[in-house]
């Protein structure tokens, strides 16, 4: 039993450091020092400092890195072009 309460407050510290850097990102977001775009390559959202678009994020530069099982079955890097924000 004791390894399922070590595991539950792992996961709530692991929820609430996310949270936070979520506030924090839309903070930077409402200052204007950082902002989400969209990736001019494969339309993920990344940040950037400024308004426009960027040319490459971390999901094309590293894909076998943040994603490495879909990597695996992809080899050609397969891209999203049409997926515009939807609100």
């Amino acid at each position: 039993m004791m390894i399922f309460e070590i595991l539950t407050v792992v996961l709530i510290g692991a929820l609430a450091a996310a949270a936070v850097a979520a506030i924090y990102i839309g903070l930077l977001n409402w200052m204007g020092a950082a902002f989400v775009v969209r990736c001019a390559t494969c339309h993920h959202l990344t940040l950037s400092s400024t308004t426009a678009s960027r040319e490459s994020c971390v999901h094309c530069r590293h894909p076998a890195l943040l994603h490495p099982i879909y990597a695996m079955h992809h080899q050609p890097a397969v891209r999203v072009v049409r997926d515009g924000l939807r609100y």
